[in-house]
């Protein structure tokens, strides 16, 4: 059938001819269809992305789903979503080995620039003449190998029809067919730069692999003016596996690769990916110790600028030889203002958790050098560094000036993630003054910038913090079902925690309902992987359970981490020296708690709360015979619930105040 006849494609996918309102029905049909078999094959629930999936590789074609089920049930979704199964393999080279050579020619070479291809690529591309190359198609076409994809177009009816084909060829003749379409697309489209990229880097030439990192990193320039950041990492990461193959002693030029290395880490930053950015950090930070270059390793450090998830206990704290060498640069004076600057802010975040007070120097100096270098971004940074690691008793005066400056910054010079930074740190600033309706307001309004630039760990963070409301507010099944959205936001980005909110959150809700036996499984499992970050929460399992012997013997820092699970961990402590009556410790814990009386525990970082802080407090000057002074809190932490409109919150302590009025009765009728 001659090109351009308008041939429909074959059943289970929408005909071309369809109205977008019956693609899409046809669609969704063939999905369900799918999802009918997979589910009847596999033995473990399928996720929908799963299934959406499939459904796109195989067409809907009933043989093609029922082998790709098969074989996700035995080997797991990756290997189902990047392999043929053989049973269908072994039927499409039987089709394909019925096709005349100038037929499979073309195929191949199809196979090779992708799913779909322009037929003028091909023509101009292959080595055989044009009405060859059409009669070649001509006849893919008519083997319902191929479909007709567009005016001038062709497709492979299946993906899994493309990625057999493309994994029947030799090495050779693969590298060869990229290097033609390469050039091909060179003098057609010079324009299309990740399809450049992506067929130089596969061309197998050295000669080319300057032209394929160029081009990925042009790509990857536009995809990230797009906020298209995840492609933008993919395209970087190809760019240094071509600079890899292309350079045989990778210390030879530290910072060609070096610069590779820190325009990926900017990538991954910015689509909140920080599992691979650390990972990527540390990978340059060893090659630039390794050729002895201070200069560089500082570089590093400091290319670490974009806002990102915070960071939480569960990631583990910085190892001291990398902390000691930060500190060391930190101090250098002759590192230029900027890198300077920049090193500082890691150093605060590193060392934040652990020594506020260090932080804060750090997080002081940086604004300084800042303030004194210019340029927007590098102040930028430094406000949110200051803002952000405020101590919690400065955060609702010291903050709002702070992040106003911000505000300004990030509008004059479009600075899109800081605008969101603004929208959280006034979220939590008003969580701190007990105010959820600023909260909500701040919330929705950074979803909405979230969405609008396409920033994933944002878009989770504010989820997290609209699950954190839900709980506040008692609505606990909408709370738990949106931790569960933000923890597969974050897992999409591939951010350090992403198995944090699910988690932490269930814990959460779990404890303030009483089902601590619940969550003791996942409590010990987490504790016996990332340890004492979580240590305390683990005591308290124990200690609720009864277990008070074991809960002594679990071992935790003995003072509080200052990061954003400072006000949980504060009530975890308090109720476990309650359950021990160990009167030494909650006199030390009253003092930590004192400052932060006024607030509800662990909303002011906005993603997880436990109760007014006002309550624990009181608990421990109960403990310690100060009954007047337990009354005033177990009022405080009443009017804090209300403020928050947690009507359940409000009754635990009313309860726990005529519980008190009740035993103090008691006692002084017995003295009686």
């Amino acid at each position: 059938m001659p090109i351009g006849s308008g041939r429909p494609l074959p059943v289970g996918r929408p005909p071309l001819f369809l109205g977008r309102n019956e693609e899409l029905h046809a669609a969704d049909t063939a999905a369900r269809h799918v999802a009918t078999v997979v589910g009847a094959v596999c033995r473990e629930p399928v996720d929908t992305a799963t299934v959406a999936t499939i459904t796109a590789r195989t067409g809907g074609n009933p043989f093609y789903v029922w082998e790709s089920a098969r074989l996700l049930d035995s080997e797991g979704a990756l290997v189902a979503l990047s392999e043929v199964p053989q049973g269908v393999r072994d039927v499409l080279r039987r089709r394909l080995a019925l096709l005349p050579d100038a037929a499979l020619a073309a195929v191949r070479l199809a196979a090779a620039v992708g799913v779909e291809a322009d037929v003028a690529l091909l023509v101009e591309a292959s080595d055989a003449d044009e009405e060859t190359v059409v009669e070649g198609l001509d006849a893919a076409l008519a083997a319902d190998l191929l479909a007709e994809a567009g005016p001038g177009r062709v497709g492979f009816v299946h993906a899994l029809v493309r990625d057999t084909v493309y994994a029947d060829l030799s090495g050779v003749r693969r590298s060869r067919l990229h290097d033609r379409i390469a050039r091909t697309l060179h003098r057609q489209r010079p324009d299309d730069l990740a399809a450049l990229a992506h067929h130089f880097a596969r061309s197998g030439s050295a000669v080319n692999a300057p032209l394929a990192v160029e081009y990925a990193l042009r790509a990857a320039e536009l995809a990230e003016r797009r906020y298209a950041h995840d492609v933008a990492v993919g395209l970087i990461s190809q760019a240094l596996d071509v600079h890899g193959a292309a350079t045989d002693e990778p210390y030879a030029d530290p910072d060609a690769t070096l610069a590779l290395l820190m325009r990926l880490l900017g990538a991954q930053l910015r689509a909140g990916a920080t599992a691979a950015a650390r990972r990527t950090r540390q990978q340059a930070v060893d090659l630039a110790v390794r050729a002895h270059r201070d200069d560089l390793v500082a570089a590093v450090y400091g290319a670490w600028t974009e806002p990102s998830p915070w960071r939480s206990r569960l990631e583990g704290f910085f190892d001291r030889t990398a902390l000691a060498r930060l500190e060391r640069l930190a101090r250098d004076h002759s590192l230029d203002g900027a890198t300077r600057a920049r090193v500082l802010q890691v150093l605060a975040d590193a060392v934040a958790g652990e020594d506020a007070v260090r932080a804060g120097d750090a997080a002081d100096a940086q604004l300084a050098v800042a303030r004194s270098v210019g340029g927007p971004r590098l102040l930028a940074s430094a406000l949110m560094t200051s803002a952000k690691l405020l101590p919690y008793e400065l955060q609702g005066a010291t903050r709002p000036p702070l992040v106003a400056e911000l505000r300004g910054l990030a509008a004059e010079h479009d600075l899109p993630a800081h605008r969101w930074v603004c929208e959280h740190l006034d979220a939590v600033t008003a969580a701190v003054r007990n105010e959820p309706a600023a909260v909500h307001k701040h919330t929705t309004a950074g979803l909405d910038l979230a969405h609008r630039y396409g920033m994933l760990w944002a878009h989770g963070i504010n989820v997290t913090t609209l699950a954190m409301l839900a709980a506040i507010a008692g609505r606990f099944r909408e709370a738990e079902e949106r931790y569960a959205q933000a923890e597969e936001l974050f897992q999409r980005v591939g951010a350090h925690h992403a198995t944090g909110p699910r988690t932490l959150g269930l814990w959460t809700i779990r404890f303030t309902q009483g089902r601590t036996a619940d969550i003791a499984r996942s409590v010990r499992e987490v504790h016996e992987a990332v340890g004492a970050p979580v240590a305390v929460a683990h005591a308290l399992v124990l200690a609720r359970q009864g277990r008070l012997d074991e809960a002594r013997d679990v071992r935790f820092p003995p003072q509080p981490v200052t990061d954003h699970l400072y006000g949980m961990e504060l009530d975890y402590r308090s109720e476990l020296a309650a359950l021990h009556a160990d009167t030494d410790v909650a006199a030390l814990l009253v003092d930590h708690l004192r400052p932060v009386r006024d607030q509800f525990g662990g909303a002011a970082n906005a993603a997880y709360a436990t109760r007014p802080l006002a309550h624990p407090l009181a608990d421990l000057h109960r403990l310690l015979g100060e009954d007047g002074a337990a009354a005033d809190a177990y009022a405080l932490a009443e009017r804090v619930a209300l403020a928050w409109n947690s009507p359940h919150r409000a009754h635990a302590a009313r309860r726990a105040a005529a519980d008190m009025a009740a035993d103090r009765d008691r006692r002084r009728t017995f003295a009686l």
